[in-house]
Formats: structure tokens, C-alpha cells, sequence
């Protein structure tokens, strides 16, 4: 039997990214000496149906002889077959074979093993998943063929396009396709899947006491999980959040755990009163390791040992969002009078305000989304509005006009203010002019806490019912069109009324 197989080069390209590319990477180094498995099921076997779609047939006035002196006919054929077992499809066509009446023509290819799982556990890199390849001919007999090897998650392994060694990065866990060109057309594709465990125990914990977690049946009656919140979204490109709760004792152990499909992380700790958990960064960084690996929803759960009883764990579902976030966040420092400015991936926030004479006392602020301005009240007090250059820090415009809560334009170039004149309405002016252009009213209404559409075109609003422009307990959410180009306002309406379980509706956002 003669077989001729047709092979192409192979480049393989590694891209790296942000914002939900897959070439997620970072730095970190396992140097522990934890285990590390890998699982393959690779007792599973692929079958394929073959049809020949179309035949071309040459043959030739005499036979062809090859180094072996194998004798036979020469057949150019074109067949088509597709392999499905489970999560696992191949495709598999043939465009140039020879058969010489022995074995027959190689219509598919089989990979082994199919869709195997690789478990990095601590970092440490389990030895290497070598896959294989078989031809399969039209009269079903099993024959050596080689392959050139891919793999299309470069983040998560990678795989010697000659021999097939598999190998996990242990930078991510996640999901990929092995592809399998064996030449002439004769391909097969499988998943390979690569998880990453981690486990911390910073001060050994008895193993009898670990065990008795799994024996809780009884909620905990004083343990309050503080922060993060239930269902928060995480972007990528973030230190970890430091989880907060009380309701514990000063020698309680508590078991951490947070799972997504290709993560999980395992911590036993002591933690006393206030009681905060940061996540770990050595030898791992713990978080940048889970938001590698994962995209979409992630259990997390505390769970308490009192010394006496084991309680039910607190869980939460957040959800870790394939993007980075860019950009920077704005935030008050209550007890400095500031605003300052954490740009993202920084440690520290910074203080980037050219505060003058009138602008000593910085509080409730706005940001343009487009990042060109800033408007604050200055003061405390009647708190009149200022609007600030991010770029710089400079004072663009002190208005001398009462506001206490304000909001600018997506685009930076009007302010919508007034809460804090006891007047009622909210007025319109651009963003270095106390002059009003609009004013948002209902007769015997004080508008509150505006808020800006990204589109321009629309701001949402409170109307407080009683107490004082900064302290009330009742209010209706209402929304309104704005023109810019024509500075009104037009089809203001409620939209959510102050009710008995939701008295105060207000600070609205979109």
C-alpha cells in the first residue's frame, strides 16, 4: 500500500491583547511544590461516514513504482466526511490519495485522546498531554499517519506542532480546539481543556477540622458578608477586592472558596474582628489568575467555624466580565475635602486639583463620559458648582451660584444645577457660565441628584416631597428630553412614584 499525504507549513501566531481578547497572560511564577493531574478521556473514539462528493479519475498507461517498489494504480479523489462524538467534531477531506489495493484510500483521521481536561494545581505544570493520530481507509483499516498539530488558545497551552506534546501555560484556565492536519486535506479537530486549582493555608489548619465543613447543616446566625455585593460585575485589569463581613469571632477558621467553570480557589483562614480577606498574590496572584479563566458567572462563599459548630456558608454569584476597564474613577475623600482620581491598574489615588481661594472644600462631583471636564461643588455650605479640567487640574469656572448636586453633559459642554437655591427648578448653562439658558420645572416641584443620558438627549431626576435639599426621606423619579441646540426642555414626566417599600426613589444613573 502506497500513501501519499500532502503537507503545509505551519506559523503559529500568538496574539496578545486586552479588552476580551483571549491572549490573556501575566507573570506570575509557581514555586511551590503542590501536585499537579490531568485528565484525559481518552477511551472515546471518533467514527466518521464517508461520501464521495465528487470523483476526477486518471489513470495512467502504466503502473507507478515507489522507493519500496510498491506497485498500483494512481486514483485522484475528492471525498468529504465529518467526525462528531460529543463535544468533538472533525472535518475530514481528501483531495489527493493513492490507494495500490491493499489497504485501501485514508478517508479520516481519529485524534486521541479526545476533549482532554489538564488540571494545574498551584501553578505547578503537570507533565505533557501527547496526542495522536491514526488514519482510518474506505475498507475501515487502521494506518499510521503523521500530523502537523495546533492549537488555537495560545494563552492557556500550547502544543509542539510535530509530536503533539500539549503542555498548559498555567497562566489561564479555559477552553480550546486541537486541530490535526494530516495533509491532502485530511483533517480532525478535538477540545482540549485546561483548569487551574489553587489552595492557601497560611497557618496550618487541622485537617479533622477541615473536613467538618462539609458537615454544616445550621445558617449562620451573626456572620453579615459586607462587601463585595451579591451580583457585582468585575472587569479584567483590577486588583482583587478585599471581602469584608463581621459577625465572626477573633479564633474562628473560615473556608473561602470561589469556583467558575476553569477555576477554583480553596482557603482556610483565621481572621479577627474587622474581618477582611485580601486576595493572595504570592506566589500566585490568586485574582488575576480568576479573571484569566474566567468569563461570565463565579460562586463565591464563606463559610464559619466557631470552635464548637460549623455554620452554612454566605454565598454570593458576581460575574467576571471578559473586558478590561480603562480609563480612571473620580471619588470624594470625605474626610480631606477632595476629589481625587485612581487611574486604572494604579495603587494610590492622586490628588490632581489646582485648588484656588474658592475651590479649598471639593465634594459631590460630575464627570463628563467623554473625560474632557469635571463639575463640583466647592465649599460645603450653599456649595456652589465649579467646573475643573481632568487634563491639568485646573479651575475652569467658579459660577458664585448655589448648587450642592450637579450634573455635566456626556460631552462636557452644559450644567444642569440649582438644588441646593431652595428655588425648586434645576437651570441649564454651559459649562463656564452662571447664565440660564433652561430651566427644568413643574410648579410647586424641587427637582434633586440630576443625571445625564450618554446620548444627550435625556436626564433623569429626583423630586423630593419634604425635608431639605440634602436631607429628605420621600421622593418620585422623573425623566426629561433636553435640547442642547435649542436649550429646553420638553416631555418631563414621572416615571416611578415614592411608595411604601421604596419611599425615597433618587440618585438615578444610566
Amino acid at each position: 500500500m502506497k500513501i501519499r499525504l500532502t503537507w503545509f507549513p505551519a506559523l503559529a501566531l500568538i496574539a496578545a491583547g486586552c479588552n476580551g481578547d483571549d491572549g490573556r497572560a501575566d507573570t506570575d511564577t509557581a514555586t511551590d511544590s503542590a501536585s499537579a493531574s490531568a485528565s484525559a478521556s481518552a477511551s472515546a473514539s471518533a467514527t466518521a461516514s464517508a461520501s464521495a462528493s465528487a470523483t476526477d479519475t486518471d489513470s495512467g498507461s502504466g503502473g507507478n513504482s515507489d522507493s519500496n517498489g510498491t506497485t498500483g494504480g494512481e486514483t485522484d479523489s475528492t471525498t468529504a466526511a465529518t467526525v462528531t462524538d460529543g463535544n468533538t467534531t472533525g472535518v475530514m477531506t481528501t483531495t489527493d490519495t493513492t490507494t495500490d489495493g491493499g489497504d485501501g484510500t485514508v478517508i479520516e483521521v481519529k485524534i486521541d485522546p479526545l476533549d482532554p481536561i489538564v488540571t494545574v494545581v498551584d501553578g505547578v505544570i503537570p507533565p505533557a498531554t501527547v496526542f495522536t493520530a491514526v488514519g482510518i481507509t474506505d475498507k475501515n483499516v487502521e494506518v499510521p499517519v503523521s500530523c502537523n498539530w495546533s492549537y488555537d488558545r495560545l494563552d492557556l497551552a500550547s502544543i509542539n506542532a510535530v509530536d503533539g506534546s500539549f503542555v498548559a501555560t498555567g497562566l489561564a484556565g479555559g477552553v480550546g480546539t486541537v486541530g490535526c492536519d494530516a495533509g491532502g486535506g485530511l483533517k480532525a479537530s478535538t477540545s482540549a481543556t485546561v483548569t487551574l486549582k489553587f489552595t492557601s493555608e497560611p497557618d496550618p489548619v487541622d485537617p479533622g477540622i477541615k473536613m467538618g465543613f462539609g458537615d454544616a447543616v445550621d445558617p449562620d446566625p451573626s456572620m453579615v458578608l459586607l462587601y463585595p455585593y451579591d451580583k457585582t460585575v468585575f472587569p479584567r485589569g483590577l486588583t482583587g477586592p478585599t471581602v469584608q463581613w463581621n459577625g465572626g469571632g477573633a479564633n474562628d477558621i473560615y473556608y473561602i472558596h470561589a469556583v467558575s467553570e476553569f477555576f477554583e480557589f480553596e482557603g482556610w483562614y483565621k481572621v479577627p474582628p474587622p474581618s477582611r480577606f485580601n486576595w493572595p498574590t504570592m506566589p500566585n496572584d490568586i485574582w488575576t489568575k480568576l479573571t484569566s479563566s474566567t468569563d461570565g458567572p463565579l460562586t463565591f462563599d464563606i463559610q464559619r467555624y466557631d470552635g464548637n459548630k460549623y455554620y452554612l456558608a454566605k454565598t454570593q454569584t458576581w460575574t467576571i466580565s471578559p473586558a478590561n476597564l480603562t480609563g480612571a474613577v473620580y471619588y470624594w475623600e470625605v474626610n480631606n475635602g477632595n476629589i481625587v482620581r485612581l487611574n486604572v491598574g494604579a495603587s494610590n489615588p492622586e490628588n490632581f486639583i489646582q485648588k484656588d481661594g474658592n475651590t479649598q472644600c471639593l465634594a459631590c462631583h460630575s464627570v463628563s463620559k467623554d473625560g474632557s471636564r469635571l463639575a463640583a461643588a466647592a465649599q460645603g455650605g450653599w456649595s456652589p458648582w465649579t467646573a475643573i479640567n481632568p487634563a491639568d487640574g485646573a479651575i475652569l469656572y467658579y459660577s458664585a451660584k448655589a448648587s450642592g448636586f450637579q450634573a455635566i453633559s456626556p460631552n462636557g459642554s452644559h450644567v444642569l444645577w440649582g438644588q441646593s437655591d431652595g428655588t425648586g427648578p434645576l437651570h441649564l448653562s454651559t459649562y463656564n457660565s452662571n447664565a440660564i439658558l433652561a430651566q427644568l420645572s413643574v410648579p410647586g416641584a424641587y427637582f434633586v441628584h440630576p443625571a445625564w443620558a450618554g446620548d444627550t438627549t435625556h436626564v433623569a431626576f429626583g423630586q423630593r416631597l419634604n425635608g431639605n435639599w440634602l436631607d429628605f426621606t420621600a421622593s418620585h423619579l422623573w425623566i426629561t428630553e433636553v435640547d442642547l441646540q435649542g436649550a429646553s426642555f420638553n416631555n418631563s414626566k414621572k416615571i416611578v412614584d415614592s411608595a411604601g417599600g421604596l419611599p425615597t426613589v433618587t440618585f438615578p444613573t444610566f
